[in-house]
């Protein structure tokens, strides 16, 4: 692997992400139109380190934040269960 990546690398590492996610949370199935949303809501999460909440705090870390991260944790990946669902929802109200 060279230190540069292409761009066509770039873009085909962050698909490959994406795909692992939406695989992860069922959402494989979603509308096209909300595929966008959802790969930029993941692209934030990663940004921040919210999606990775077993890596954001050190195990020195005081109870009380990691308790904390882990409420926003399941936070997460409630939204994108609900995400899922609405989903759905919409694709059945439209038939």
């Amino acid at each position: 692997m060279g230190l540069f990546q292409s761009e066509a690398d770039k873009k085909a590492k962050e698909d490959e992400k994406v795909a692992k996610m939406l695989n992860k949370y069922g959402l494989n199935n979603i509308s096209s139109e909300y595929i966008d949303a959802v790969k930029n809501i993941n692209y934030q999460l990663a940004g921040s380190k919210l999606s990775e909440f077993g890596n954001l705090l050190a195990p020195t870390a005081n109870e009380g934040a990691r308790i904390s991260a882990q409420y926003l944790g399941a936070i997460v990946q409630q939204n994108w269960i609900i995400i899922k669902e609405l989903d759905d929802i919409s694709k059945k109200l439209s038939k």
